[in-house]
Parts: structure tokens; sequence; C-alpha cells
């Protein structure tokens, strides 16, 4: 005796959803793209924002939440 064969409706089947990246660290990015997201911060104030450190640190999460971490 066969065994009969089976169809898989693909309406039953659930859909894989993209899990965002967890633990993404700022080591992802190079240097080179933090210090431009930096740059472009420290640009959309004017040029008149005197903290360098604040806009890399911006940069970096800005750039982590893009990736999906937080």
């Amino acid at each position: 005796m066969s065994k009969p064969k089976v169809q898989v409706n693909p309406a039953a089947t659930p859909p894989i959803q993209a899990e965002p990246v967890q633990n993404v660290s700022a080591s992802v990015f190079s240097d080179e793209e933090i210090r431009v997201r930096a740059y472009q911060i420290y640009e959309s104030s004017d040029r008149t924002n005197k903290h360098p450190d604040e806009d890399w640190s911006q940069a970096q999460t800005e750039l982590m939440e893009m990736l999906g971490g937080k």
C-alpha cells in the first residue's frame, strides 16, 4: 500500500518574519562611517555645536538604530 501524497497549502504556513538585529555594537561601523554621520550632525546644527564627542555618540546611536539595535 502506498502512502497518499500530502499537499501543503501555502496559506497554512505562517510567514517567516525577520527579527530585528539585537546587541548591535558600534564596532559594526567603521570610524569613517561614524565620522561622516557625526559631521552631518554638526552641519545640521549650522556648525554652532561645539560638542564633537556628543555628535560622535549620537552618530553611533543613530547608525545602530538603523540596524534595529537599541
